[in-house]
């Protein structure tokens, strides 16, 4: 998050009110990040704010004092550049900047820590790949793709049809509502070999951790992959091996595949 905030222009010392905040918002269903998790208690009063959360109503107040003061004192920042006219001369709206903001907390930080996570997962169970990835550092790029395909962390999302088209078969009208299971084509042995065995040096990886191309494309799909690599390139040069230390804990969630903890032992 502190890398996140300096993107955005926010102060360091606001770092964990943003992470807490974000883990509210895509831990909407979980009770050990919010006092109302959707399913467990009435969230009726928040179903107009981004996931049914109060936390989305403190963040778009946050957001208007940081628009508050860029406007007055204009930054090279990330907040700054939202604010000024889009390339057609209008500005975001209030509404627009807000849950541009809100996005950008919850997507830019607990996505990625969740991802780094799972490929910590996978490497305490699997050692012989933590020992593999440390004699061939050359094989981090493509590791760390078979991180992100692995993890799948945003399992779905869902989309609106345009236009009427069939799909294998299946009729889909313009209106239609679509869910796109990431965690799904990610695992798919029509795209790839082997889906389900985690290889470090997998060649041919067009995973959908991201999204598919196009205008809802990941806008920090290039930051994640500096973290992610940045995180496990510094700890192959300080720990030699690493143990399972007791049992994880996931996210009580059906949206964000996501594990809280993750004891882990190293030397």
């Amino acid at each position: 998050m502190r890398m996140l905030g300096r993107l955005l222009g926010t102060d360091d010392t606001d770092g964990r009110k943003l992470v807490a905040w974000g883990d509210a918002l895509l831990g909407n269903t979980d009770p050990d990040f919010t006092d109302y998790p959707v399913d467990l208690t009435d969230t009726e009063q928040f179903r107009m704010v981004p996931f049914r959360s109060p936390a989305a109503i403190e963040i778009f107040q946050y957001a208007q004092d940081q628009a508050a003061d860029r406007r007055v004192c204009p930054r090279d920042d990330i907040i700054t550049k939202l604010l000024a006219p889009t390339i057609d001369g209008d500005p975001l709206t209030d509404l627009e900047f807000n849950n541009f903001f809100t996005l950008l907390v919850a997507a830019g930080n607990d996505t990625t820590r969740y991802t780094m996570t799972h490929g910590m997962w996978t490497l305490l169970n699997h050692p012989q790949l933590w020992q593999a990835w440390q004699a061939d550092p050359g094989l981090t790029t493509t590791a760390v793709e078979e991180i992100l395909r692995s993890g799948s962390v945003t399992m779905h999302f869902r989309r609106t049809a345009t236009r009427d088209v069939e799909m294998r078969g299946s009729q889909i009208r313009a209106g239609d509502k679509v869910v796109i299971w990431f965690v799904a084509a990610n695992h798919d042995s029509e795209g790839f070999e082997r889906p389900f065995r985690f290889d470090l040096g997998r060649e041919h990886n067009d995973h959908m951790a991201f999204g598919r191309n196009g205008p809802h494309l990941c806008l920090g799909a290039w930051l994640a992959r500096m973290e992610v690599r940045l995180v496990f390139e510094e700890l192959m040069k300080r720990v030699s091996c690493l143990e399972p230390a007791g049992p994880i804990d996931r996210l009580r969630s059906n949206f964000i595949s996501g594990i809280k903890r993750l004891p882990v032992r190293v030397r």
